[in-house]
């Protein structure tokens, strides 16, 4: 095996990603709620709740889902706590519907979530199936990295036509951003690579092995990966960018509703929004935040180089601007989609709004 492609996601493969006592504390909590609480809320309608600020006013609760360790967007929930930002927008958040990225759209879709992460193809997908999800607020840019060992005599994307390359599941985000990044600079993925899909551990298991040429990879394993001295060759954002000319990154999803809900809860779905984008705007203003919340990523602490990489690796995937640069962004994604097959249709409905 290379040595320049590290050994840490084999280890992981087997023994699972390093998890804090609080994250697995965390974990237990929203597993427990989304057995009991969550599911006695969902049959009851819309949450009540006792919750009350310091001066007694009370708070909105909102069904939200369980923290991830070792996301991108893992590193919100300890942000929130340290600047007391549920508080602050007026909202008990209750946590519950563990699980990964598909079981939490799954919780949203039954209304076991109030709210969870959606991206533009995601919505439609979910829209033309006879549901009514709508985005309202920013999460995160697309994150997806290009990497290849540190000895690869690789020098670009186009370079790796025909190489073994692996990536998420085809039903994954990542993998439609891929394609997306791809297309508007005239590659196909599906028929000009060699595609590994899988789940991230495994796929980085193989990786380090030896058997792929390159990985596409997510934040925070693609920060890992290169400070052990992988090399990254591009963004899934920066080729969309070449492609389209666009100024913003990939769009990869933000905080959805089903708008039935949304009608009935709009200035509690309003508060959580603020929540979120203020909690990106901090980041945006000290980076540093993401080295010191590093647990929430799954970095163990001896993983120096890494933890040192974060802020300036990161600090451009947490979006607070909710315009229509943004809306265009979306539109021009669902559109490349219906180009290439990844979309049958669009829905009826835009699958975004803005709630001010």
């Amino acid at each position: 095996m290379s040595t320049t492609r590290g050994t840490i996601f084999t280890r992981e493969s087997v023994l699972g990603p390093a998890v804090t006592r609080r994250q697995a504390l965390r974990a237990g909590a929203a597993l427990l709620g989304g057995l009991g609480l969550g599911a006695l809320l969902a049959g009851c309608g819309d949450a009540e709740t006792d919750a009350v600020d310091a001066n007694g006013n009370p708070l909105r609760p909102i069904k939200i889902g369980a923290v991830q360790p070792g996301t991108a967007g893992s590193v919100i929930d300890p942000i929130t706590e340290q600047f007391g930002l549920g508080t602050k927008h007026g909202l008990d958040l209750i946590r519950g519907g563990g699980g990964g990225v598909g079981t939490g759209q799954e919780n949203l879709l039954t209304g076991l979530l109030d709210t969870f992460a959606f991206g533009p193809l995601g919505a439609t997908d979910a829209n033309i199936s006879g549901h009514d999800v709508v985005i309202a607020g920013p999460q995160l840019w697309n994150h997806g990295r290009w990497l290849v060992p540190a000895d690869s005599d690789i020098d670009s994307v186009e370079d790796l036509r025909g190489k073994r390359i692996g990536v998420q599941p085809a039903s994954s985000d990542t993998y439609k951003a891929v394609a997306l990044g791809l297309a508007v600079n005239g590659i196909d993925f599906e028929r000009e690579f060699q595609i590994f899909p899988g789940q991230p551990i495994a796929n980085l298991a193989l990786y380090e092995r030896g058997d792929l040429d390159a990985i596409i990879a997510i934040e925070p394993n693609a920060t890992r990966l290169v400070a052990q001295g992988n090399r990254q060759l591009a963004t899934v954002s920066e080729l969309w960018q070449k492609g389209t000319g666009d100024a913003n990154p990939l769009f990869l999803n933000g905080a959805a509703f089903n708008r039935p809900w949304l009608e009935r809860n709009r200035d509690t779905a309003a508060r959580f929004v603020a929540l979120r984008t203020e909690a990106n705007s901090l980041i945006t203003a000290d980076p540093a935040l993401l080295g010191r919340h590093f647990e929430a990523f799954g970095i163990p602490a001896d993983e120096e180089a890494a933890i040192e990489l974060l802020p300036e690796r990161l600090r451009g995937i947490y979006p607070s601007a909710w315009d229509q640069s943004v809306f265009t962004n979306m539109d021009k994604q669902i559109q490349v989609a219906l180009d290439i097959g990844l979309l049958s249709r669009t829905a009826q409905r835009p699958v975004y709004e803005s709630l001010s």
